[in-house]
């Protein structure tokens, strides 16, 4: 029944308490002519309530005092109306019919036995979780406002910001300068790049922080990277699922608008020459997102092929490439899945690969909520007993337990908890934004020590090459038996001896009987031999590069930059000096 209908019948009301004599044979004639309506009304009426009743009562106390004339317009327009549709005397009846109707449905609600409330007690459980459910779908996305706090997507692009970036350029081409000068000569002496998969071009000095994500296949890595680039259900997402969907390695990075590039695109990119090595079955399997992302201007995030155990044979080096982003990773995030967390021989090889990395790798034990509250701390602590053993490390792994998915968390689940955690991880990430040039210049050194162990150690090789050797000894027999068994001729145990030079800094002497089978020992110059008059000595500049000039370019960019010190501040808190205490100190 329309609004209009219940009006009509509320004035009909009115009429029919001043002129009922009048109204009376109009009823009787209606009543024949539209006696099937009439039914078809009385339905419509008896699911309308009481509502239109005590609306039509409270009508007619107002218009009672209406004058004659304008009763007899009314009637006439109502008598348009009724030929159309109802009759307002119909409306009328329905109404009472209604009131009756309602006052029945009262009296058999309060003759219900008393067995039906306990028939509503006992589905009482069943209708709650209904609820719940219905209140996750009405939820909505979770909110990514904390994700913008936490990275600072507001100071992104502002004038301190520019500022900021201004002065690390500065420090990142004196660090290429230091590179050039001290490193590479070394370098190239005596082949450390035939020994190693690590080196220090520009690639590695001016890169953005890289975010690199792992772990087994369908475990969520792909998701974490959609929710923090908000790019869930769209175009630019990562594709997901529960099958193995995984299979490349992908570079989402900063563009401004949505690219996508191939490997072979990426590889010709100065910042990813050097995985031409791998070859073109590593290519084929290698391509870049470019996103207009704040968060991809100051960090670039790797996604990586999911680890399947009994995989079929990839045709490049599987191993080797996800060694190549380890050590350039800033950060690397092990994702699991809390229904998947045995750990196969291909993830055993990973986690080995690890070893050394452990200060820059988290665990993630995603889609957490959809384990049972009690079991959280058991299937945590469960992740923490498989992965342990297989690092290199003595502290016990950082694991977040968490749900990156922009969907409600499932209901009854700890989702203060989760959202603690998340913000854990969020901080650790932007830990990696804000210590760029710490990062960059520590992993300048470790390179540049490793450049200096191996010198030396390729020096040890030849002194004990020249003092076997003899005069008319065949050299390649006796570089054979010193390069098979070093430690036959305490090497290595040599070598540890002198300063600056650790045993557990050095590689392993396969790695080297290897090495010198490409590059046979007799050929490299001992050191004493690489020092001339005018340039000096290149193990001495390396040895200041080591131990004055990095640390000093570290000190510049401290000294200089205004982010380093609000980081400071905001973390540890400008704590007061008690009253007295210089008293007391001196």
């Amino acid at each position: 029944m329309t609004e209009e209908h219940r009006h009509g019948g509320s004035k009909a009301a009115a009429r029919h308490a001043e002129a009922e004599d009048t109204s009376t044979q109009s009823e009787e004639e209606h009543e024949e002519a539209h006696a099937p309506e009439l039914a078809d009304s009385e339905e419509e009426a008896s699911e309308e309530g009481e509502t239109t009743g005590h609306e039509a009562e409270e009508e007619s106390e107002e218009e009672v005092g209406a004058t004659e004339e304008e009763e007899e317009e009314e009637e006439a327009e109502s008598g348009e109306e009724t030929e159309g549709e109802h009759a307002p005397e119909e409306e009328e009846e329905e109404e009472e019919e209604e009131e009756n109707s309602d006052e029945a449905d009262a009296g058999l609600e309060a003759e219900e036995p008393e067995g039906s409330e306990e028939e509503g007690g006992s589905s009482e459980g069943d209708k709650s979780q209904e609820q719940e459910e219905e209140e996750e779908a009405r939820a909505g996305p979770r909110s990514r406002k904390h994700i913008a706090d936490v990275l600072g997507f507001r100071d992104i692009g502002s004038d301190d910001d520019k500022e900021e970036d201004a002065l690390i350029q500065e420090i990142l081409q004196e660090l290429k300068k230091l590179s050039v000068n001290a490193i590479q000569p070394m370098e190239k002496l005596y082949k450390f790049k035939d020994i190693s998969t690590r080196v220090l071009g520009d690639a590695e000095i001016f890169n953005k922080p890289m975010a690199l994500f792992l772990g087994p296949w369908s475990a969520g890595k792909s998701s974490v990277i959609n929710y923090l680039l908000g790019t869930e259900h769209t175009k630019a997402g990562l594709k997901t699922g529960p099958q193995p969907t995984d299979i490349d390695f992908t570079i989402v990075h900063y563009a401004d608008k949505l690219q996508r590039a191939s490997g072979t695109e990426m590889a010709a990119h100065w910042a990813f020459s050097s995985v031409n090595k791998f070859g073109q079955g590593f290519l084929d399997h290698f391509r870049g997102i470019g996103l207009p992302h704040p968060l991809l201007q100051k960090v670039t995030i790797v996604d990586t092929p999911g680890i399947l155990d009994k995989r079929k044979v990839e045709n490049y080096p599987f191993n080797d490439a996800f060694q190549w982003f380890i050590d350039r990773a800033d950060a690397i995030y092990v994702v699991f899945d809390p229904s998947k967390l045995e750990i196969g021989e291909e993830m055993a090889t990973l986690l080995d690969q690890l070893k050394g990395r452990e200060a820059q790798t988290r665990f993630l034990l995603n889609k957490a909520d959809f384990v049972q509250p009690h079991d959280i701390m058991r299937v945590t602590g469960q992740l923490l007993w498989n992965v342990s053993p297989l690092l290199g490390s003595s502290e016990a792994p950082v694991i977040h337990t968490v749900s990156m998915t922009s969907r409600p968390y499932h209901a009854g689940t700890p989702a203060e908890f989760f959202h603690e955690q998340e913000l854990a991880l969020l901080d650790h990430l932007r830990e990696i934004m804000d210590e760029r040039v710490e990062n960059t210049i520590a992993y300048a050194r470790r390179h540049a020590v490793r450049v200096r162990n191996h010198a030396k150690l390729v020096d040890c090789y030849l002194s004990t090459f020249y003092k076997q050797k003899g005069i008319f000894g065949s050299k390649k027999k006796v570089a054979e038996a010193i390069t098979k068994e070093p430690n036959k001729y305490n090497i290595f145990e040599g070598l540890s001896r002198l300063n600056n030079v650790s045993r557990y800094d050095l590689p392993d002497p396969q790695v080297y009987y290897k090495f010198f089978k490409l590059n046979p020992v007799y050929e490299f110059k001992p050191l004493i031999d690489t020092c001339t008059y005018f340039k000096g000595c290149p193990l001495d500049k390396l040895d200041i590069a080591i131990a004055y000039d990095l640390p000093q370019l570290l000190g510049k960019y401290n000294d200089k930059t205004k982010l380093k010190k609000d980081h400071e501040k905001s973390a540890t808190g400008q704590v007061p000096v008690p009253m007295g205490a210089e008293e007391r100190r001196s």
